[in-house]
């Protein structure tokens, strides 16, 4: 099992991968926060720069369940993507 995905936020792109050992965060291409192991739930974090040149803080939440892997992707307090709306 392999997702991947790819989230555009202003200038940057974010991207998560996920495999069944192995959850990574990527910022522009670079590892930002990477969880080995085999998990239900998991956390990434890092950050991104805003229009202002200020750093705002990403998280990432991914976690098994039936119908598949659901994937909440936040910067700052706003939920910018998750898999819900994709699944609708």
């Amino acid at each position: 099992m392999k997702d991947v995905w790819v989230i555009k936020y202003g200038d940057h792109t974010i991207r998560i991968v996920n495999t069944w050992t192995n959850k990574k965060l990527y910022v522009d291409g670079v590892l930002q926060d990477e969880q080995v192991g085999l998990n239900l739930t998991s956390r990434l974090f890092g950050k991104v720069k805003n229009k202002d040149n200020e750093y705002e803080e990403i998280k990432v939440s991914i976690g098994s369940c039936f119908c598949g892997v659901e994937c909440r992707i936040f910067v700052g307090e706003e939920l910018i993507y998750t898999t819900k709306q994709q699944m609708g």
